[in-house]
């Protein structure tokens, strides 16, 4: 299952999972044990958050009666097992403090790069209808207008004069049916994701390239944090990588993580090993992998790797909201253009035959 459709499940959403592994991290840095931790911040907690209130009272019962934290949290069933199953690792390991961190650090991206594309949406979705409304003020109050004013000077019209009003008009509805319907399947396609669809708008978004290198780009790097994440918490990498599997939304990505776990199982071979030879990164990343695990730099190049996801995550959404907008725009604009154009070219042959 993958990682979005576990927290639209769960009652947590990304900011609030971030902001909780983050306080938790910092007051157990600072000496208070996880039972007190969990105390303080169901007291700081705005009493409107009532999900935040109820986990952290269903933490806090759970641990006052000696259920150590990772078990609460899942008997708690807000959040994700792969939090879970880190945080447990991580108690057995005494990694907990950089666990949390790890955790609260890959939450808060998440809620960038979600605020990031929702931002991307919304504006083509503004612009869209934008353009509806300057179709229909066209169509509802200036073509009247013109037609109005050029009926009572039919005299002085000829036919193919008239004929370009006509033409204009049948485009401007055409394009205000074609903005309708691409407006309506946007906001179907976010009411789909919103209600647990998004495995089918994602099937339809990788038919298109632009998309499909975005979203293979973010399941890789949504892995690549995990995995990471599993490493630093003390897990095995083979265990890592399994546990991993769970935030793994594209079936491509999916193969090649399940060959690796193949590999290493029967074949006894590293990660590094695997993943170079299934290609599970570019051809520079793949390489510094083997030296960077022989010599115990793994986390190192995983972080670095992290770092140059983002970046191509951050490039493909600006360039795909880079395209978009301008195109609409120019669309509009031309539109818009030669229907003025098409209503002047009859005004001007009036004034030619009154001059």
């Amino acid at each position: 299952m993958s990682a979005d459709k576990r927290i639209s499940k769960a009652a947590l959403g990304y900011a609030e999972m971030g902001s909780f592994f983050e306080n938790m991290a910092m007051m157990i840095k600072s000496g208070i044990t996880v039972n007190e931790a969990v105390g303080l911040l169901k007291e700081e907690t705005d009493r409107d958050n009532q999900v935040m209130i109820t986990t952290l009272t269903g933490l806090n019962d759970q641990m006052s009666v000696g259920v150590s934290f990772g078990d609460a949290m899942r008997e708690a069933g807000t959040f994700p097992d792969y939090a879970v199953d880190m945080v447990t690792a991580a108690e057995y390991t005494g990694r907990l403090e950089d666990t949390l961190f790890h955790l609260s650090e890959y939450y808060r991206s998440e809620e960038s790069m979600h605020k990031t594309l929702v931002s991307a949406v919304r504006y083509p979705i503004i612009l869209l209808v934008m353009v509806i409304a300057v179709l229909v003020v066209m169509l509802k109050l200036v073509f009247p207008a013109f037609y109005g004013v050029y009926n009572n000077l039919t005299g002085s019209l000829s036919a193919s004069s008239y004929r370009y009003i006509d033409i204009s008009f049948v485009i401007c509805r055409i394009m205000l049916i074609v903005m309708i319907v691409l407006v309506a399947l946007l906001l179907i396609g976010v009411i789909m994701w919103r209600g647990g669809r998004q495995d089918t708008i994602r099937g339809i978004l990788m038919k298109f390239p632009a998309f499909e290198q975005l979203i293979s780009n973010l399941d890789l790097y949504r892995f690549t944090s995990c995995f990471d994440m599993f490493i630093s918490s003390g897990e095995l990498q083979d265990e890592a990588l399994k546990k991993s599997l769970s935030v793994v939304e594209t079936d491509v990505l999916r193969g090649k993580i399940e060959r690796c776990v193949r590999k290493m199982d029967e074949e006894g071979k590293s990660f590094s090993q695997t993943a170079y030879e299934e290609q599970l990164y570019d051809a520079i990343n793949n390489r510094m992998l083997i030296p960077a695990e022989r010599s115990g730099m793994l986390d190192s190049i995983l972080q670095k790797i992290m770092r140059n996801l983002k970046d191509n995550n951050d490039a493909y959404i600006s360039r795909i909201a880079n395209t978009i907008e301008p195109l609409l725009t120019g669309i509009l604009m031309i539109f818009i253009g030669l229907m003025l154009i098409s209503l002047m070219i009859p005004l001007i042959g009036i004034m030619n035959s009154i001059g």
